[in-house]
């Protein structure tokens, strides 16, 4: 793919996040009362982390860490992390600490938030296809939620990018995802990365409960389900893949938008899989979008769309 799709979509990422900042943590019924119906044909204000309208996210800025150090993400997000960024979810922040199967056995093996596929988008923005890719986004989603859900979940979201950017329609994307992901050893892959123990390797094996709840959550997404949209890897899974298959950007980022809670990250991996199928986010958002934080290598008040030669 070029450099002009792949920008594309990581732009169309990007705005998805800084449109879902303003509404991060805030109920419907508060969106309501703030916003006008049709506020969300530009940025705007409200993030509670302080971003300006058009700064994206720690999930963008987690993208551009690992696109900055492509043969080295964990570099990458320790000088982003380093500089103190305004929004670093928790258990990432304790991963990045430690490492992510400790972060994880520290929480009881529960914590299975969607810190890594809101990311995960980097391993196909750098250029891993086929096994190369499943490989890398296990690898990759591990350095910081190990948690089998958070793994496979991942998985699924590259197969589904790569499939829709070879053209194949939402619905069967969906399904081919499922089955490359079911068809792979995620056990070996987890062994060979070398960040977990080999006692937990049976859960990663696509006939664990694991890979059932992403399943599940995946299938109930494409049937258009309704669902939270926090923190938790399952629910963000579910409700980008609904709306990730809207005929428009608008019509699939906007909802997300207006439902709040975690909209951001939500909005960013529907985003991901809008890119992907070629939907592009509109020009007026495009052109302005920007992160929100600096760190060595990024400046915040640099357009994405113009600096994105430095990072694809």
């Amino acid at each position: 793919m070029s450099i002009d799709s792949r920008l594309d979509v990581l732009l169309s990422i990007a705005c998805a996040d800084a449109l879902g900042a303003a509404t991060e943590f805030k109920t419907p019924q508060q969106i309501a009362r703030i916003f006008a119906p049709d506020a969300f044909s530009d940025f705007q204000p409200g993030s509670p982390f302080g971003f300006a309208p058009g700064e994206a996210t720690d999930d963008t800025q987690m993208i551009v860490a690992h696109l900055l150090r492509p043969d080295d993400p964990w570099a990458g997000f320790q000088a982003w992390v380093g500089t103190n960024p305004p929004d670093v979810g928790g258990l990432t922040r304790d991963a990045l600490a430690t490492s992510g199967y400790d972060a994880w056995e520290a929480s009881g093996r529960h914590s299975a938030g969607n810190g890594g596929l809101m990311r995960i988008a980097a391993t196909w923005l750098v250029g891993h296809r086929g096994t190369d890719l499943l490989a890398h986004a296990a690898h990759d989603t591990a350095l910081t939620h190990v948690d089998p859900r958070c793994v496979q979940a991942s998985l699924v979201l590259v197969a589904l990018m790569e499939a829709l950017a070879e053209g194949t329609a939402h619905d069967v994307a969906v399904h081919a995802s499922l089955d490359a992901v079911r068809g792979t050893d995620v056990a070996s892959l987890m062994q060979a990365s070398g960040l977990v123990p080999d006692d937990v390797l049976p859960l990663y094996d696509p006939d664990a409960e694991a890979f059932a709840t992403v399943e599940e959550a995946t299938l109930d997404g494409l049937a258009q389900k309704p669902g939270p949209q926090g923190g938790y890897v399952i629910d963000t899974l579910q409700q980008a893949v609904r709306r990730g298959g809207a005929v428009s950007w608008s019509d699939g980022i906007v909802p997300i938008v207006m439902l709040g809670d975690d909209s951001d990250t939500v909005a960013a991996v529907a985003g991901a899989i809008l890119g992907a199928r070629g939907i592009t986010a509109p020009e007026r958002l495009t052109t302005t979008v920007r992160l929100g934080t600096s760190w060595p290598g990024w400046e915040r008040e640099w357009p994405l769309a113009a600096n994105a030669h430095k990072i694809l």
